[in-house]
């Protein structure tokens, strides 16, 4: 008699195809903790077919009731990747400003990081397989990778939520009968997250970071920090949107970087235009950038990198911000040691534990946490919440008091002191 021939063995729990001596190939498959024939095909193809039924009901042909499969779900059918890509193909087909019920829209920067997620995490592990035979395991599994590996929260929220819509989408064009994850969540705490880290009160090292900086890079640090923008709309900025007269930048239109072009949006995350009132430091550096530049175009942007095009962010960040912040954060730390000698009394190397721990957590201060801090200023100012939720271009007040209610204890402290030194200053009637 022939030897078997092992042919394909599929993935856990998919059963294993063999070729039988007479020529014809068996499927075997665990049903109850053994191994059994689900049957027996005359050709290869027929038996991975067979292969990709089980894998999607889990039933042996006797109780199957043969429900007419999806075209997808046979052998050279429609894998994870394509899906994915036809996914896309189907959010560049809508404006990024409609919404179909809850689908999101396609916004060039959204698609260029679902790829670049996909590609770095979901490719490898679901890529080639079929959209039918997923569990929600298989998708838990790149989640707790992303764990293992030390990823912040809201980057494994991101990738959930992208994943999540993908799958969503399996559902509404009618691939998919439910979602594998319909009743997964990922108990990530965004507000948290994205405020949490680093809010710099100190204005010791707010001033010396911006002394640190010079000309066009001193002046996109003071737009950070006194606009609250984002840093797509600190690029977005142009000529035209400064207005000096009244003291005033507009945020209008942002750009951003997509797989390496410069793409402006027509309108803020917010979705709406905002002017900024600045103060007058700011004022007088928005004043001498124009005097750099010759009064251009009001159409230029107001920042260019080295080769006169807009500004670019990750070589912004690598060859100027994050070098300035980490050289700033090590100045800061032997200031900070000495102040807590002589003002708080702790010993040297107490003082000098404590410095190099802060200095450490203000060396990965990004754009963003700038954002944060002109938050916590305005409020620490006796801004009220509706100011804040102007500045910052949020759509409503919630969304403001949400992300930053941490902050609020202090505000409403000094708000109740001044209330206090009101009532003794009027006059008794």
């Amino acid at each position: 008699m022939a030897q078997r021939r092992v042919r394909r063995r599929g993935r856990r729990g998919s059963g294993s195809i063999e070729q039988l001596a007479n020529g014809r190939w068996r499927l075997k498959v665990s049903h109850d903790g053994r191994k059994v024939t689900y049957g027996t095909y005359a050709t290869e193809d027929e038996a991975a077919t067979a292969q990709a039924r089980w894998k999607l009901t889990g039933l042996l042909p006797a109780d199957d009731p043969q429900v007419e499969m999806p075209a997808s779900v046979a052998v050279g059918g429609v894998r994870s990747d394509e899906w994915f890509e036809r996914w896309q193909g189907a959010k560049r087909a809508r404006s990024s400003i409609v919404r179909a019920g809850r689908r999101r829209g396609g916004a060039e920067s959204t698609a260029a990081r679902d790829r670049a997620q996909w590609r770095a995490w979901w490719s490898d592990s679901i890529g080639e397989r079929l959209p039918h035979t997923l569990r929600a395991e298989d998708l838990t599994s790149v989640i707790a990778a992303m764990e293992e590996a030390g990823r912040a929260p809201n980057y494994i929220r991101t990738h959930w939520v992208m994943v999540t819509s993908l799958f969503n989408w399996l559902v509404e064009e009618e691939v998919l009968a439910a979602s594998p994850i319909a009743k997964v969540s990922v108990g990530v705490d965004p507000v948290e997250d994205r405020v949490r880290e680093i809010v710099v009160p100190d204005f010791r090292f707010i001033e010396m970071l911006s002394n640190r900086l010079q000309g066009e890079d001193r002046l996109v640090f003071e737009l950070l920090l006194g606009t609250g923008g984002r840093r797509s709309e600190v690029a977005g900025i142009r000529i035209g949107d400064v207005d000096l007269p009244a003291k005033r930048v507009w945020i209008r239109e942002p750009i951003v970087e997509v797989e390496g072009k410069l793409v402006r949006r027509r309108k803020p995350k917010g979705g709406h235009y905002r002017a900024i009132v600045v103060g007058p430091q700011l004022a007088q550096l928005l004043r001498e950038q124009l005097l750099r530049r010759g009064m251009p175009d009001p159409d230029e942007p107001l920042i260019l990198s080295h080769r006169d095009a807009g500004l670019r962010w990750n070589n912004y960040l690598k060859r100027t911000f994050r070098p300035a912040v980490e050289s700033t954060a090590v100045r800061w730390a032997a200031v900070e040691r000495k102040r807590l000698v002589t003002e708080e009394g702790l010993s040297k190397a107490e003082a000098r534990m404590r410095a190099v721990k802060e200095a450490d957590r203000l060396k990965k201060l990004t754009p963003h946490h700038l954002r944060h801090t002109a938050a916590a200023l305005l409020w620490a100012a006796g801004a009220s919440d509706i100011e804040v939720q102007l500045t910052l271009g949020h759509r409503d007040v919630e969304t403001s008091k949400r992300l930053y209610a941490h902050l609020l204890s202090g505000a409403q402290e000094s708000s109740a002191a001044r209330v206090e030194q009101l009532r003794r200053a009027r006059p008794s009637s």
